[in-house]
């Protein structure tokens, strides 16, 4: 399939080399989430690069849409149309679900999943928040990774508490594989 991510929205998506080895190191039958998937330009390329590997890889996307009235984006009430109208040619690969971060985390069982994408708060408390729900879930062996590090200054000082030297920058992303 070829790729259309580059008609879903502001370009801020400069991880495409992240996304990709993570399909191609994915195992089959693995499960991916990406929590802050925005107007869907990242989750189109990972669905396209989920659909090309031929791949049985679940893949989530956790979002609030603008759907919570004085939560972030809460005026912006066509978000989560927006985001099904611009994933419609990869739909059926995705699955959405709307809610905070932190809250989606708890459906998961610990060690369950193989790559979780950080991207949604980016304020010291909420990356760290969701840095403490998420690592839980990963697998052995998986990857917790996540944008904005080198430019929103709660990101990066939330990976580094966390993970001290132990992740590795990548662009302006970081990225942490599960050793034990």
């Amino acid at each position: 399939m070829e790729h259309f991510y580059k008609t879903c929205g502001e370009n801020w998506f400069n991880y495409l080399d992240i996304y990709s080895k993570a399909v191609s190191d994915a195992n089959e039958n693995s499960h991916f989430v990406e929590v802050g998937s925005w107007k869907g330009m990242s989750a189109a390329y990972l669905a396209v690069e989920i659909i090309n590997s031929k791949k049985n890889i679940k893949f989530d996307c956790i979002d609030l849409w603008g759907t919570v009235p004085g939560k972030i984006y809460g005026d912006k009430k066509d978000l989560y149309n927006t985001f099904i109208k611009n994933i419609e040619p990869v739909k059926d690969m995705i699955n959405p679900i709307i809610s905070n971060s932190w809250d989606a985390a708890s459906m998961y069982e610990d060690h369950s999943l193989d790559f979780v994408w950080l991207d949604a708060g980016h304020e010291y408390e909420d990356i760290k928040k969701d840095i403490a729900a998420w690592y839980p879930k990963v697998k052995i062996g998986g990857t917790i990774a996540g944008h904005d590090f080198t430019t929103a200054p709660g990101v990066s000082k939330s990976v580094v508490e966390y993970f001290d030297k132990d992740y590795k920058r990548i662009n302006t992303s970081w990225l942490h594989i599960k050793k034990i």
